[in-house]
């Protein structure tokens, strides 16, 4: 159920976000996942309102929300699957760092969730901190400190290869350092224009699982553009 249901989720929040104020969310809103879809739904509206309000009253929000989950375990786990899809996936609109890292530290706290259910939560929580808009570009193996495209891909994957040349053809990126950061146990790319990396742990800093997956760096090293999709 788990996997249908967080596919679900992002399925839903992939229609867009509404703008609105999300303080007071689950005060008039119950957690009842007879009718799962419904429950979906709510929290759809929930994760798209969390993203558009001030950051405080989302995270407060998010407060309450685990506060209720506490009480039903079974809820519990069926909403933290939907919290990854909503606010960490990249595919997802909804991404934001800030409420994916409130959620696991809610997590963390309750203590519901242990083992194998917490331990990837806790690698994301790092992933999505890495290379967020202002910070210090984080690339495994080299410096930057001129504007530069950074793309991670996975060697062994079709559609990863073919965003070298789709980016690079972008008017855009012409005149611009590009980084291509390989992952994966394929033969390195030789489409021209690109400067290869192959670091021995790039999932130390990336979700290899999230290829092909790009960011900008700015002139003075700080990244101008957080992770996008390459396709």
């Amino acid at each position: 159920m788990r996997k249908i249901t967080s596919a679900l989720i992002l399925l839903a929040l992939l229609t867009g976000c509404q703008i609105a104020g999300v303080k007071g969310f689950w005060n008039t809103h119950g957690i009842n996942y007879n009718d799962i879809d419904a429950a979906r739904d709510q929290f759809v509206g929930f994760a798209e309102l969390a993203v558009h309000s001030p950051e405080e009253e989302a995270l407060e929000a998010i407060d309450v929300l685990f506060d209720k989950l506490q009480n039903d375990t079974l809820a519990y786990y069926i909403y933290s699957e939907w919290i990854d899809g909503a606010f960490y996936n990249i595919f997802s609109p909804c991404r934001s760092a800030a409420l994916y890292s409130k959620a696991v530290d809610r997590m963390v706290a309750d203590g519901i969730l242990t083992g194998s259910d917490l331990r990837p939560r806790l690698q994301k929580r790092e992933w999505i901190q890495y290379n967020s808009v202002g910070m210090a570009a984080t690339v495994p193996g080299t410096v930057i400190g001129e504007h530069t495209l950074v793309l991670v891909l996975d060697t062994g994957c079709p559609s990863c290869r073919e965003a070298l040349t789709s980016l690079a053809d972008r008017p855009e990126w012409a005149n611009v350092r590009r980084i291509a950061v390989c992952c994966g146990y394929g033969q390195t790319p030789e489409v021209p224009g690109w400067e290869y990396l192959t670091p021995e742990n790039a999932s130390a800093v990336f979700d290899v699982r999230m290829t092909p997956v790009y960011f900008v760096v700015a002139a003075d090293g700080t990244v101008e553009t957080t992770y996008q999709l390459a396709l």
